[in-house]
């Protein structure tokens, strides 16, 4: 199957890819043979592992779980850390799918049609630098994890206009795990279960949704959307659903707008290359409010967006608000590179990935310097 196809054919099914793996579908490891292993690098997350290794980042805990003297808060990895991966979820050779039939078969009242996603053409698969010859099973060591991860794309605040998000329910209450506790928390945690009023929002059995809050206005651009969590749908009602918290990314509470979790695809095997177009922007401002120096992995709002041509992976350089010709200043002197994470319309999110001088502020213009492939 060639690229433009393996793409069309992922970006119509990333979400639903998603979900867990139907009984049968991982092979088993011999109990004999050592869990295969992964030397953490700057930047990664349980979350990131999981979605590589496992073809599903929201099987995270499960490495968490085979690695308790190594990590002591699922939260916080660190760079030289050595983990175990569950070696019985390491992805089959061929004959990869995920049936969502099965999956559906309980769903009530919203249900959609059934059908199966093939994972072995999309960025769940795998190939091979090493083989396992004993079980015909096969895993990348050195894991490449992609320009940019689900984590990213989903921990990344916004800047948008409200009338850009779309239809949104609104978490009514978290579901207690003691029935003698009649007290609401202010916030939901990991793996614990929401009942979300579901308004305009049309949702189904399975799908994932995504927890934001408003927060500071900037200018007419609109408004900062911060990112709060990932859930997975669990059961229907008529005007509610009950949803697991999956993935936590901020202080997630009872009364934040609730969103169709969007569609992400971004290959790993894509590459970032010189841009055939010219693109100039300014950075808006700073995603933390009264941020005065970036560092690393920092998130900056550009005024350039979707109606540029920016795409999730393209990466700017930024120049000194006294650089009179941004458009033919020297990469070498850039302030900093940033790497797109999120688009809207109109604006696009953006982290810090290498500083050369920490003076960034808002104002700077910035420069289109790499284009993602694909």
């Amino acid at each position: 199957m060639n690229t433009k196809a393996r793409t069309a054919m992922a970006a119509a099914g990333a979400l639903a890819l998603w979900l867990g793996p139907v009984e049968g579908v991982w092979a088993q490891d011999t109990p004999e043979r050592e869990a295969p292993r992964h030397e953490v690098r700057r930047g990664e997350t349980l979350w990131g592992l999981a979605g590589h290794y496992l073809a599903n980042p929201f099987r995270w805990p499960e490495i968490f779980q085979l690695n308790p003297d190594v990590v002591q808060d699922p939260h916080w990895i660190y760079p030289g850390e050595n983990l175990r991966i569950p070696g019985s979820s390491v992805v089959p050779v061929s004959n990869t799918r995920y049936d969502r039939s099965k999956a559906s078969a309980s769903q009530t009242g919203r249900g959609r049609p059934a059908g199966s996603a093939d994972l072995s053409n999309t960025i769940f698969s795998k190939r091979s630098d090493q083989l396992l010859t004993d079980s015909g099973l096969e895993i990348d060591a050195a894991a490449r994890l992609g320009v940019v991860s689900l984590s990213d794309f989903f921990r990344a605040n916004q800047l948008l206009d409200p009338a850009e998000l779309g239809p949104t329910g609104t978490t009514s209450r978290v579901i207690e795990e003691s029935p003698l506790d009649v007290s609401l928390p202010p916030s939901a945690r990991l793996n614990q279960e929401v009942v979300i009023h579901l308004g305009g929002l049309s949702t189904w059995e399975g799908d994932f949704l995504q927890t934001v809050r408003w927060a500071r206005k900037v200018g007419t651009y609109g408004s900062v959307l911060e990112s709060k969590a990932i859930l997975q749908v669990t059961r229907m009602d008529a005007d509610s659903a009950r949803a697991r918290v999956v993935q936590v990314f901020g202080d997630y509470q009872v009364g934040d707008p609730v969103v169709q979790a969007a569609d992400f695809f971004v290959d790993p095997e894509s590459e970032v290359g010189i841009p055939a177009d010219q693109l100039d922007g300014t950075i808006i401002a700073f995603a933390v409010e009264d941020q005065t120096i970036l560092g690393l992995y920092d998130e900056v709002f550009l005024d350039v967006g979707r109606q540029a041509g920016v795409r999730v992976g393209d990466e700017f350089v930024v120049f000194s608000h006294l650089e009179q010709t941004p458009q033919s200043a020297e990469e070498a002197d850039a302030l900093c590179h940033l790497r797109v994470v999120r688009v809207n319309s109109g604006t696009s999110t953006a982290v810090v990935f290498k500083i050369r001088d920490p003076g960034t502020r808002e104002g700077n213009p910035v420069r289109l310097a790499g284009r993602i492939s694909g």
